[in-house]
């Protein structure tokens, strides 16, 4: 519905200033969401379809956790625009873990880039574009560590309280 949305105002049908402002306020987000302090984690729990903006909103947080039932894209490659939601930066840099010992990058995320082809879970922790995988039956209790770990005091010396349940 966005792109829908983004589109007909580009060409006049609906108000022009929707079209700046809902990138502007997208990228501004996704920014902040990239750069903000290590003792702030993010953990997005992928648990179905992941497109678009809620690549942008989750896969420039420190934790992304993908299920069984995940499936990751970004549709504009799909129609032959560029990667949105910082994918010119993120893809790129994607290593497999092959290539993670000799220090290449590429493959997968060239491959992302140019197909706008589909990912399920096992596809995104072994390019590490997400960084664990739980079972969907296992989210409530993956729900319940998340929030009882943000009320006790950290080992971690960044702050990170959520780093003790997902490692």
């Amino acid at each position: 519905g966005d792109v829908k949305k983004v589109y007909l105002a580009g060409i006049g049908k609906e108000d022009k200033s929707l079209t700046a402002d809902f990138f502007r306020e997208e990228y501004q987000l996704n920014h902040m969401i990239a750069t903000q302090a290590p003792h702030l984690p993010q953990v997005s729990i992928w648990d179905g379809v992941v497109m678009g903006g809620g690549v942008g909103l989750s896969v420039h947080g420190k934790y992304r956790v993908a299920t069984e039932r995940t499936m990751f894209a970004m549709p504009e490659t799909k129609i032959g625009l560029f990667p949105d939601v910082g994918g010119s930066w993120w893809i790129p840099r994607l290593k497999l873990y092959s290539q993670w010992k000799s220090g290449l990058v590429g493959g997968v995320g060239n491959y992302l880039a140019l197909t706008g082809n589909r990912l399920a879970a096992e596809d995104l922790i072994y390019a590490g574009i997400a960084t664990h995988y739980v079972k969907s039956e296992k989210l409530d209790d993956l729900k319940s560590a998340l929030a009882e770990s943000t009320t006790s005091t950290s080992d971690d010396p960044n702050g990170d309280c959520i780093a003790g349940v997902l490692m």
